[in-house]
């Protein structure tokens, strides 16, 4: 579905992202992760054709995306950076329904379809509560739940994710990754999400692919990835790994 052949990016003299290749099949979960400054944000610019890369090619469905126009790409690629939405003063409703502009014609309004799958999207992220709100009015988890329900009624094939939870409380991390995990399993919806808590990459992502100064160092499951060697190396610390009673799954204590 998306696939990075040896792509580079190097702004001025310093080269930010180098000769990266991976493949994100149909339905997976990938979390990108790394420390700061490893060359995560600017890989989604790059998926998402906000930027181009200075070598080798990303290719979604077999083509390009710098061939891709604006609006095509955004029917079937949706993105979320950890602002979400900004507080503009319109309604919940009116921001969600914004998702459906990439699939209406020049000068096109939305037609009654597209109005019931905003109430459908509204009721899956329990929104309908506060439809009629002002989103400059809501709180950073709940203007970031509508930047959700925004890109579910886009219908998109691939949503990536720049870090959704930076600014969100445990409560609410876990309320929009559970969202979108669901959102995931119930449509086959593909998902490349950056984060930095490696703890939620382990539990939300089916691979990881960790970076480190522009470079890939490992990609795999959480157990090949969550590891004590590897992290010590790559983020200069010592953690302890420890078992999720419930999953399982590795998980890290500093």
């Amino acid at each position: 579905m998306l696939e990075l052949q040896q792509v580079s990016k190097t702004i001025g003299d310093k080269q930010i992202v180098h000769d990266v290749s991976f493949s994100l099949d149909k339905g997976k979960s990938i979390g990108l992760i790394g420390p700061n400054g490893a060359g995560k944000s600017t890989l989604v610019k790059l998926i998402s054709a906000l930027e181009k890369p200075s070598s080798g090619c990303i290719h979604f469905f077999g083509e390009d995306v710098q061939k891709w126009s604006v609006k095509k790409l955004a029917q079937h690629i949706a993105v979320l950076s950890q602002d979400g939405l900004a507080p503009y003063p319109i309604t919940v409703y009116d921001a969600v329904l914004m998702g459906r502009y990439p699939h209406l014609g020049f000068f096109q309004r939305e037609g009654k379809k597209d109005h019931e799958l905003v109430e459908d999207v509204l009721e899956t992220t329990g929104l309908s509560e506060f439809r009629d709100q002002m989103l400059d009015t809501l709180s950073g988890g709940e203007r970031q739940r509508v930047a959700i329900a925004k890109a579910m009624v886009q219908h998109p094939q691939l949503l990536i994710l720049d870090e959704p939870t930076t600014f969100l409380d445990i409560g609410h991390q876990r309320q929009i990754l559970n969202l979108v995990q669901s959102w995931q399993k119930r449509e086959g919806l593909t998902v490349l999400m950056v984060l930095h808590d490696l703890n939620l990459a382990a539990q939300f992502c089916d691979e990881l692919v960790l970076m480190n100064q522009g470079e890939i160092v490992n990609i795999g499951t959480s157990e090949q990835i969550i590891a004590r060697e590897t992290l010590q190396s790559v983020y200069q610390t010592d953690p302890e790994i420890i078992r999720h009673p419930k999953s399982n799954i590795p998980q890290i204590l500093l």
